[in-house]
């Protein structure tokens, strides 16, 4: 039912871009998140941290796997005030351990240590998601940037041209100097105006290369916005289903419930079968002792007092367990505020839109007006060039709305849970966790090995 909701969402998604007749060199939007997934370094970083994860569920069961250890000691003696020969003394043991009952501390180990590999799994998907966001916002931003810049080289051009036509008017007495100055003083301005445009443009290029890793040359206009949730309700109910942060602290939770189970267990006590096999070689006088002996035990030990340590445990395993139960509403809170303002975003960006149009419109008839009444004489240089800057913000207006909108429902598809490789269809391999798991988990034939906790642990999540 999930797997519907997310492809009925996104059926317009980022990767449905067409195939348009380009260079060589251009880049589209899926290309870029296609190229930020597979080498942004911050990626790796979770990769690596998931599988050093992964090793926390075998050493969790090495708790009822058998120990085995090799000892050994040579000795030479000499006795300097008798007349015997030096010894040379030798002895060696092999011994054997297998806790045969713990209380259930090692089961409860590997049920905490399984719930926080899939923890990590969670923040994984928070983490490409994160990327992703990133990289989509960083392509829009070079756009946006693009298109001011753009607009500023333009304003240049078209007062370098009135400031050329002003002089000549002037040479002919038809102005004042006034009106010169004033139009040399506005192109100051707007090659001011130029200089910032680019430092933001070049900025915005460098946080590209930094979260995509490749050159931002010819980015390609995005495609449609996917669709998106009918109501803001509809979007926060997806959002505390799917969210991967969410889920992340619902699975910590879990795993702080069973650090309070093997807390308590400590209690139970510990039987252990033991056995052991010692070689023994000590010359005398006048025979040589040789002997091997083996040994078969079983032993047990339970705590009655160490000084409160195992009452405190138990304590301090219940406190991190109501930490994390803060922690997950604490997230939820986040994510929902997240959603709130992702889809009061898109609803700004769009009326940012309608009115951005409008206002170019307005100022474009207002400025082709004003053009000609200024050439009649009716009118002021300094009217004219107000009307140009007004035709130019209005345009300038239209470029952040349309990566504002466009922003804003990449932030409402992540704060779901849905800006995923396989959400938007991307048609790159994802990186798969279990990998590795089964890689490090099957060098031990221990039943609590893990995978099965995880298999359960997915069939429920799923």
């Amino acid at each position: 039912m999930q797997r519907k909701l997310k492809t009925w969402y996104l059926v317009a998604t980022i990767a449905g871009i067409p195939f348009m007749p380009l260079g060589a060199s251009a880049v589209t939007l899926q290309e870029a998140l296609i190229e930020a997934y597979q080498s942004n370094p911050s990626l790796e970083i979770s990769r690596a941290s998931l599988r050093s994860q992964d090793e926390s569920v075998v050493q969790a069961g090495a708790g009822k796997r058998p120990s085995v250890s090799l000892s050994g000691v040579t000795a030479y003696t000499a006795d300097i005030d008798a007349l015997s020969d030096p010894a040379n003394t030798l002895r060696a043991s092999l011994d054997a351990r297998l806790v045969v009952f713990d209380g259930g501390r090692t089961a409860d180990a590997v049920n905490a240590a399984a719930y926080m590999v899939y923890a990590s799994r969670e923040n994984l998907k928070a983490s490409d998601q994160s990327v992703l966001l990133s990289a989509a916002t960083a392509y829009l931003d070079v756009r946006r940037d693009q298109k001011f810049l753009a607009l500023a080289q333009n304003d240049v051009t078209v007062i370098e041209q009135q400031v050329k036509a002003m002089q000549d008017r002037f040479a002919v007495g038809a102005v004042t100097r006034t009106d010169v100055a004033l139009v040399e003083a506005r192109l100051a301005a707007t090659k001011t105006s130029l200089a910032a445009s680019s430092g933001r443009l070049a900025l915005s290029k460098e946080i590209y290369r930094a979260i995509v890793g490749g050159e931002p040359v010819n980015l390609q206009a995005p495609p449609a916005l996917p669709r998106l949730p009918n109501s803001l309700a509809e979007a926060e109910s997806i959002a505390m289903r799917e969210h991967p942060s969410i889920l992340a602290t619902r699975f910590a939770e879990k795993a702080a419930e069973y650090d309070i189970a093997r807390a308590r267990a400590a209690r139970l006590g510990t039987v252990t079968l033991g056995g052991a096999m010692e070689y023994t070689n000590v010359p005398g006088l006048l025979d040589r002792v040789e002997n091997t002996q083996a040994t078969v035990s079983l032993s047990g030990q339970i705590p009655i007092y160490n000084g409160g340590v195992m009452s405190s445990s138990i304590r301090s395993a219940a406190q991190i367990l109501e930490s994390r139960k803060a922690t997950t509403q604490n997230v939820m809170r986040q994510i929902r505020q997240g959603t709130a303002s992702s889809w009061a975003n898109i609803r700004v960006g769009r009326a940012s839109i309608v009115a951005a149009n409008l206002q170019i419109e307005a100022s474009q008839i207002a400025y082709n007006a004003i053009k000609e009444e200024t050439r009649l004489g009716s009118r002021t240089t300094l009217d004219l060039l107000d009307a140009e800057q007004d035709l130019l913000a209005a345009r300038s207006n239209l470029a952040s709305a349309q990566r504002d909108e466009y922003v804003a429902a990449l932030n409402l598809l992540s704060s779901m849970g849905l800006l995923t490789v396989e959400n938007l269809d991307l048609g790159i391999p994802v990186y798969d966790p279990q990998v590795n798991f089964d890689a490090v988990t099957s060098k031990t034939s221990t039943p609590f090995s893990g995978s099965s906790i995880l298999d359960a642990i997915g069939d429920r999540w799923k």
